[in-house]
């Protein structure tokens, strides 16, 4: 999500030099940005952040511009505080001589925080970054001000995610660097070093790259990069050679955005999980403002989006009813002015929508609202639409999204409606803590087993090479499985342009089947536990038509194998109601290497738009 670029060097306008190099991760997304400089001569901290895009930035820094010394750069995807000049980061210390930016969440920041205004200390943002700044200068207080010391004292208090970047007057050509959860990289120079979240931003000036692991420190100076733990012990890492050209690098290295975005699910899941998991593993959810008592008060839940977010909502609408026991709607927003819907006080309507601005899902919201529900925006993007005129929002964290066809957005609501889920029941004493903490478990291995199914990619590209020439495609499935249809098929169609068609695989025999011919291909979801058994039958029907059948089951399934389909892909197996997460990870490289093979524009597929703000 945010960006973080830095320098330490002897290179004149070197505030110049780190804002271009920002500028090479404004694809990542964000509403707010900030520079921080140690001079040169003076030795003099100077922060200077503005709300918005970097022009903002740029317009305000007067003679900053061609300042020289020590910088650090940021730009902000908000989570603690609205977006805002004072919550942008550079964050300082009290006395203003310590600066640093974040990247990530400290969920243990408002313990902290309150121990250190009980020691004097005075906040001036509503952020959970801030926090560690004041932290820092505590620690040198404490240890006689060696700086070095204080960093690692203050990080190892620190819970949570964090990719971290921190200056001082004291150390005038030494940036303290550290990561854990949310990535950075260090870029070698010759009597220079530069520092950023992602490696376009220095490919201008070196092609040598350190990629730091978690729970890295790095004391950089122009002479060289000191690698440890937090801990202190020495650590080393082999040089990168970045043999990318800038966009491929943009793209991480992958061909198209789509598969870089695919790939990037597993830390997108740790991303919307960060700081809504106690320590205990319950959910807590620290943006939300509405009184308990008015969540168990609804009566009904309606969950309204198009497109990819409306299959997310049929998975939390199935979700919701199991867990909470209570009536949930799902409807495409398009529809649901035009329905006279039956919404009122009693009503918490879920509104869903990765860019915040979809036009029909806007106009069910502000319809909600007329009606007397109260809204819950789930939403990607800070400070949209949706997100201003919500009653509540809560953000996915996914980061900015290129590609046209939504991959990791998707997973990301996914998650967050589960984390509504859990929630809500949590509140109404429905689940015992111990059934909660054992869900949360499984939310929290999901991206390990996400990088486990992205591990047989390869394998799937080699099935969807003769795939590519199906006349049509049919996805079925049953219960959670059928929304993770619904969510492939329309995959396959975006990027592939080939006609595809989801069903409750029950429907099949109602007049789909006499469609299935040779030359026609079969995606069979056969995840869900109680209802493997009827998905067999419905894989038979598809075979005796000659139809070419693949499967996605759990591993360990073996009703489904090479003797009864063409094709079997095995992903690791989880409750059965998150069994979405795992399961459209194979359609989704399905579709891209069908849509491959078949040359398609990728990225930006013929007739469609990534935000729809039309009706």
């Amino acid at each position: 999500m945010c960006g973080i670029t830095g320098y330490v060097g002897g290179r004149e306008k070197s505030v110049r030099l780190v804002l271009d190099n920002l500028k090479k991760l404004e694809y990542r997304g964000y509403d707010s940005a900030g520079v921080a400089v140690v001079a040169a001569d003076t030795h003099d901290v100077t922060v200077l952040k503005r709300q918005g895009k970097l022009g903002n930035l740029e317009a305000a820094l007067d003679g900053l511009g061609a300042a020289r010394g020590t910088v650090i750069a940021h730009t902000r995807w908000a989570t603690h505080g609205r977006p805002s000049d004072g919550n942008a980061h550079p964050h300082c210390d009290c006395t203003g001589r310590i600066a640093l930016i974040h990247n990530g969440i400290i969920e243990n920041y408002l313990s902290l925080k309150e121990r250190l205004l009980a020691e004097g200390h005075v906040f001036h943002s509503d952020t959970d970054t801030e926090v560690l700044a004041h932290l820092i200068e505590s620690h040198l207080k404490r240890n006689g001000g060696k700086m070095e010391m204080a960093v690692r004292g203050a990080l190892a208090e620190v819970t949570g995610a964090y990719a971290v970047c921190v200056v001082s007057e004291q150390e005038p050509e030494t940036i303290y660097a550290a990561k854990t959860a949310s990535p950075l990289i260090i870029g070698l120079g010759e009597g220079e070093n530069f520092l950023a979240s992602d490696i376009p931003a220095v490919m201008g000036h070196t092609r040598r790259v350190l990629v730091l692991e978690d729970g890295d420190f790095a004391r950089i100076t122009p002479d060289g990069v000191t690698l440890t733990t937090v801990a202190g012990e020495p650590i080393t890492r082999d040089e990168f050679a970045v043999t990318w050209d800038v966009r491929t690098a943009e793209k991480g290295g992958y061909p198209h955005f789509m598969l870089k975005e695919i790939h990037d699910q597993p830390q997108t899941i740790r991303d919307t999980l960060r700081g809504r998991v106690t320590e205990g593993n319950q959910i807590t959810f620290p943006e939300l403002k509405l009184p308990t008592a008015k969540l168990l008060d609804f009566h009904r839940i309606v969950i309204v989006a198009c497109g990819t977010a409306y299959h997310a909502g049929m998975v939390g609408k199935s979700f919701y009813e199991h867990l909470l026991r209570r009536p949930v709607e799902v409807q495409v927003a398009s529809e649901f002015r035009y329905n006279d819907p039956i919404v009122d006080q009693h009503t918490l309507a879920i509104i869903i929508s990765q860019s915040g601005e979809t036009a029909d899902t806007l106009a069910a919201l502000r319809e909600a609202k007329v009606k007397g529900a109260t809204t819950l925006a789930i939403v990607n993007v800070v400070g949209s639409s949706i997100a201003r005129e919500a009653d509540e929002v809560i953000y996915t964290y996914a980061g900015l999204e290129i590609s046209v066809a939504s991959t990791k957005a998707y997973v990301s609501q996914l998650i967050a409606l589960y984390l509504i889920g859990l929630y809500i029941a949590q509140q109404e004493n429905k689940l015992d803590r111990e059934v909660v903490a054992a869900y949360v478990e499984q939310l929290k291995a999901l991206p390990r087993q996400v990088a486990q199914i992205l591990t047989q990619a390869d394998a799937i590209a080699e099935l969807a090479r003769p795939l590519a020439h199906s006349s049509s495609f049919f996805f079925l499935g049953r219960g959670f499985d059928y929304a993770v249809a619904l969510e492939a098929a329309l995959k396959l169609k975006e990027v592939s342009y080939i006609h595809a068609e989801a069903y409750a695989a029950g429907e099949m025999k109602h007049g789909p089947l006499a469609l299935v011919e040779p030359g026609v291909s079969v995606v069979c979801f056969a995840t869900q536990s109680a209802l493997y058994d009827k998905m067999l039958s419905n894989v038979k029907e598809v075979k005796a038509r000659d139809g070419a059948a693949i499967a996605v089951v759990k591993e360990g399934d073996e009703g489904l194998d090479a003797r009864s389909v063409d094709s079997v892909i095995r992903i690791p197996g989880t409750h059965d109601t998150f069994m979405p997460v795992l399961a459209i990870i194979p359609a989704q490289l399905l579709a891209y290497h069908i849509a491959a093979a078949l040359g398609r524009e990728i990225d930006q597929p013929r007739n469609l738009a990534k935000s729809v703000t039309v009706e």
